[in-house]
This record gives structure tokens, C-alpha cells and sequence, in this order.
């Protein structure tokens, strides 16, 4: 009897060995990404990773790179909120880490959105950049934010985002051959919209400056605040030559702006948001603020609709939605970004058309504008 039980035993330490090496094969080779190397295999993803690279919490950070086949590339900012200060620091209300699994991670980033491996996507050849978002700065930061958490503990908010995009762009370049491409669109939703605007000059001057199409999609970043320039030189520390951009109390004017004055004709400027949209209704009525009301919805509107004259005026294309299918808010709030969704493939049935085919037309040099009339609709 004895014998029999032993040997169940080892059948059973057998059988679990085999499936702790299974488990282990699938997170190692699957859903954890190999690192960037050079000549990277096409349409796989790896993880880009430096020593200068980390969270606000000063955990490493990792981007992730997919090599394409055509010569066009794709940097796409990730998401999830702001800090400001000392108030927003201690606050839940911005992302300060990574989803550890690269799959993952990838996924919760772009469900099903513009940068995914979407059967027909006019993007699916494209070399694609995903820089995920775990510093509260917009991904333009260097500094270190000092200041008391709500326990009295003294803590280091690492405004670290220019650092980690400008250590990823140059292992790209370094190691997966894709510096001279002809076609360039760089985007971003929510937090990520405000690094579009803020950085594109950067990766036109510094990484692609000869490509002939030049893009940008600001998605769902329209936030006034009276103290732009100060957060980006005080707080986070960002490059001069991307603070002195900052000259009124809309970051995403200013630098829509002086793209155009910069490249003329030779860049395509896109802007999209929904009319109501709920996230940004709350910042509004105060960063790091937890709770919106149909009122905050309405000052948002009343923004969206003075600003878009104002993108009009300097050539920005214009994208107003308001209706996807999934989101119903019963405070007449409408839903925030939609790039990182698969909405972003859908035709709108007041528009007749999707965000990506907007995108797709803009590439080609035809800017338009669609949904406009949008922000004159009452909500009851």
C-alpha cells in the first residue's frame, strides 16, 4: 500500500513539475515579450528596456516595438492621468506603474484599438512604438518630485516620461532599422493626446525629420489650465525647448500651433473628442478630482465648442463623436478617448465615417472636418 501511495506521489509531482515548466514556457515565451535586439523578426512584439528607464515609483519601465514591413511607423503615448502637484501626487487619480505582463499589458493599453494587430487595418504593416504610461507627466518629464504622502512618509514622484520615450526612440533606431521611414503618425489618447502634442516636434526633429508624410492625432486631450508652463518647467522638469511652447492656458492649442508654424503645409494636425466627454469633464472641475456632474459635462461642451474654431483657424482636422454604442451615462456624459478601443473602427452613422478612415484620408493629405455641429446638441 505504501509502495502504491509513492508512487502516486511521484506521478503527481511528475504531472505537477510538467505544468509549473508549461506555466513558465508560457509566460516567458508568450505573453512576456524577448527583448529588442538587432534585425528584429517582423510583426513581432518586443520589450524595450534601459537602465535610465522607470516608473514614478522608480521601478523599471518598459516600452514595447513591433517591426513592420512597410516603412512607415507608428508612436503611440498610452494614457491614465495626471499630477501637478503635491495634492495630485498623493492621489490614486494617474497611473504611477505597469501591468507587469507584456501581453497584457499591451492589450490594456489598445483594446482592440488603433495599434492592434487587427485583420484589415490599414496600420497592420506598420512598425509600431507603444509607450506605455507610469509617470503623471504627460511622457515629457525628468525630474524628481519631491513631497509628503498622506501617511507623513517622504516620498520621489519621478517625472521620468522624456527620459523613458527618448531612451526608446533611440534603441529603435539603434537596433531595428527603421530611421529614414516615409510616412510617420504619432498619436496618442487621454494623457498619451497630450504627449502627442507635446512631442511630435521632438520625434520630427531628433528621429524621423526626412519623412515625407508627417501625422499627429491628438485623441481626447483638451484640458485649460492657467499653469501649464510652471508644471512643466517646476514640476516636471520638462526639456525648455518643449516648455516654451507652453504659452496660454490650453497645452494643446500651443503646441498644435507651433507645429504649424513650424512645418507649414508639410504636417497634418488631427483633433478628436466626444462632446460630453466624462474624464475630462471631471478634470475640469479639478484635477484629481473623483466625482463629475452633468454641470461639468456642460463646461466641457462650452470648451470643445470655443476651441474647435481656434484648431480650424491653424489647419487642425476635427473629429467630433458622441454616440458609441456601449456607453450610456445617465448624466448625459459621453465617453473618453477612443483609439485605445475598437470604436475607432467603426463608422459613425452621422458622420458616415470612422476615426481611422479620417486618419487614413489626413495621411493622404486630405484633412476634414466631421461632427462639428455636434457640439450645439442639447442633452436632456
Amino acid at each position: 500500500m505504501k509502495r502504491i501511495i509513492k508512487t502516486i506521489f511521484k506521478i503527481l509531482a511528475v504531472i505537477f513539475l510538467v505544468l509549473i515548466l508549461i506555466a513558465a514556457g508560457i509566460y516567458f515565451f508568450v505573453l512576456q515579450y524577448p527583448n529588442l535586439k538587432e534585425n528584429p523578426k517582423v510583426d513581432k512584439w518586443y520589450r524595450i528596456t534601459t537602465d535610465e528607464m522607470k516608473t514614478s515609483e522608480g521601478d523599471p519601465y518598459r516600452a514595447f516595438f513591433k517591426k513592420g514591413s512597410e516603412n512607415k511607423v507608428m508612436v503611440y503615448f498610452s494614457g491614465g492621468g495626471v499630477s501637478i502637484n503635491e495634492e495630485a501626487a498623493r492621489s490614486d487619480t494617474y497611473f504611477t506603474s505597469e501591468v507587469g505582463i507584456d501581453m497584457l499589458a499591451n492589450v490594456t493599453m489598445n483594446m482592440g484599438g488603433l495599434a492592434s494587430d487587427i485583420e484589415g487595418s490599414p496600420f497592420a504593416d506598420w512598425c509600431i512604438i507603444l509607450l506605455p504610461y507610469a509617470t503623471g507627466d504627460f511622457h515629457a518629464g525628468t525630474g524628481e518630485f519631491h513631497y509628503t504622502d498622506t501617511d507623513g512618509t517622504e516620498k520621489i514622484l519621478y517625472h521620468n516620461g522624456y527620459i523613458n520615450y527618448s531612451e526608446t526612440m533611440k534603441k529603435v533606431l539603434a537596433l531595428a532599422g527603421v530611421d529614414d521611414p516615409d510616412t510617420v503618425v504619432v498619436t496618442g489618447y487621454s494623457a498619451g493626446g497630450f504627449a502627442a502634442a507635446l512631442l511630435s516636434d521632438d520625434v520630427f526633429t531628433n528621429y524621423f525629420p526626412n519623412a515625407r508624410s508627417k501625422n499627429v492625432l491628438v485623441d481626447a486631450a483638451l484640458l485649460l489650465h492657467d499653469d501649464w508652463h510652471s508644471i512643466a518647467t517646476d514640476v516636471w522638469e520638462t526639456p525648455k525647448e518643449i516648455s516654451d511652447k507652453l504659452v496660454s492656458n490650453n497645452l494643446t492649442l500651443d503646441c498644435l500651433k507651433s507645429l504649424r508654424e513650424k512645418y507649414g503645409e508639410d504636417i497634418h494636425l488631427l483633433f478628436d473628442s466626444s462632446t460630453r466627454d466624462g474624464d475630462l469633464a471631471k478634470a475640469h472641475a479639478g484635477i484629481g478630482a473623483t466625482e463629475v456632474t452633468e454641470k461639468d459635462a456642460d463646461l466641457y461642451q462650452q470648451i470643445l465648442k470655443e476651441t474647435i474654431p481656434q484648431f480650424q483657424e491653424i489647419g487642425v482636422g476635427v473629429f467630433i463623436w458622441d454616440d458609441i454604442p456601449w456607453y450610456d451615462d445617465p448624466r448625459n456624459l459621453t465617453s473618453h478617448t477612443i483609439i485605445a478601443t475598437p470604436a475607432v473602427w467603426l463608422p459613425f452613422e452621422e458622420q458616415k465615417q470612422s476615426v481611422t478612415g479620417w486618419l487614413a484620408d489626413a495621411i493622404n493629405g486630405k484633412i476634414m472636418d466631421y461632427g462639428i455641429d455636434l457640439v450645439n446638441k442639447t442633452y436632456d
